[in-house]
């Protein structure tokens, strides 16, 4: 009787040990999967915030634009004072004042701090190479500062303007229907590009290196396809327009931010270099209405945003936004500039 007593309670503890170890299990799993949902929503909290920010400052930054007429400087971080206002009402070209008034927020690029933890980048896309013209001399420039062979250039070329062209007509060196099916790709669009990322379906682009993909795709616009903006094209490949741009014409271009050029006579006055084309109809030195905003997070997450002004626009907002897509990664690593305005001041902790 001793012995089967000895057994039962052996079996006992057995079975309170699986049950030990069984709760264990479950209440680390339990623990576990807590943690989990913890840590999941507070990323979601982290991304709704960084979301949100993002949104404030792309807001704010139209709002200024609404209400503040940019200058050759870029947007003034205020409006005009009322004396001042008056006088350009007066006068009878007031409203064709474009004089930098002082600390304005630069529209080449440059990365300024946001709300919260956001960075941003405003740039004109009268800076920007424009593909839907690819014969004029600034998509040449960019492949050459990107560092694609002379060799590939004409046939890039050649190869863009056949896909947007509505006809079946074959460039020298271009490629129509006929080349995109030899090689399984889908055919021509027959339209402008909508988007600078879609030249990557155009015959031969796709082949570019990583490199070059990213700086063609950085800047090149659709939006825009007027006059090239000599105080907002960012220096790499505004240098490589420029074949003789000697080391003071680098140093008077890092110069501009402080003393932007008045006009294109003025630039190749003070540069000491000449334009290509027709200076007084292919450039100029004011932002245009076309504006691209990138807003960054900590997160990684990054916003591009294509907005074009309309202030006179009949029963529509001040403002319309063309285009809005994410990119994998911030086009910039440079250190943020902070903004000295209380628009952009963090928000008071009650």
């Amino acid at each position: 009787m001793a012995h089967s007593s000895d057994q039962q309670r052996g079996i006992v503890l057995v079975l309170v040990l699986w049950l030990l170890v069984a709760m264990a299990l479950v209440a680390g799993l339990v623990v576990a999967w807590s943690r989990e949902r913890i840590a999941s929503a507070t990323a979601d909290r982290v991304a709704l915030q960084e979301h949100l920010d993002a949104i404030g400052s792309r807001d704010t930054l139209l709002y200024l634009a609404a209400i503040v007429p940019t200058t050759r400087a870029g947007l003034p971080l205020a409006p005009l004072r009322p004396a001042a206002l008056a006088d350009r009402r007066f006068d009878e070209f007031g409203g064709l004042d474009e004089s930098p008034r002082g600390g304005e927020l630069r529209l080449d690029g440059t990365v300024y701090a946001g709300l919260g933890g956001i960075h941003f980048q405003v740039q004109d896309e009268a800076g920007l190479v424009a593909l839907n013209q690819p014969s004029g001399p600034g998509l040449i420039a960019l492949l050459a500062a990107a560092g694609v062979p002379t060799t590939e250039r004409a046939s890039l070329i050649a190869a863009l303007e056949d896909y947007a062209d509505a006809d079946d007509l074959r460039r020298f060196n271009g490629a129509e229907s006929r080349e995109y099916d030899r090689e399984g790709l889908p055919p021509p669009s027959g339209r402008p590009l909508l988007i600078s990322r879609e030249v990557w379906r155009v015959f031969g682009w796709s082949s570019l290196s990583a490199d070059a993909r990213r700086r063609i795709e950085d800047l090149t616009t659709t939006a825009y396809a007027g006059a090239l903006n000599l105080n907002t094209a960012p220096l790499p490949w505004l240098t490589a327009l420029l074949p003789d741009c000697n080391r003071s014409c680098r140093i008077r271009l890092e110069r501009r931010a402080e003393a932007p050029f008045l006009n294109a006579a003025a630039f190749e006055a003070e540069t000491g270099t000449r334009l290509p084309g027709d200076r007084d109809v292919d450039f100029r030195t004011a932002p245009s209405d076309a504006w691209r905003l990138t807003l960054s997070g900590r997160s990684g997450r990054v916003w591009r945003i294509h907005v074009r002004s309309t202030p006179l626009a009949d029963q529509a907002g001040p403002w319309t936004v063309e285009a809005t897509y994410r990119l994998t990664r911030p086009p910039s690593d440079a250190a943020p500039l902070p903004i000295p305005s209380p628009l952009f001041a963090p928000a008071p902790v009650d």
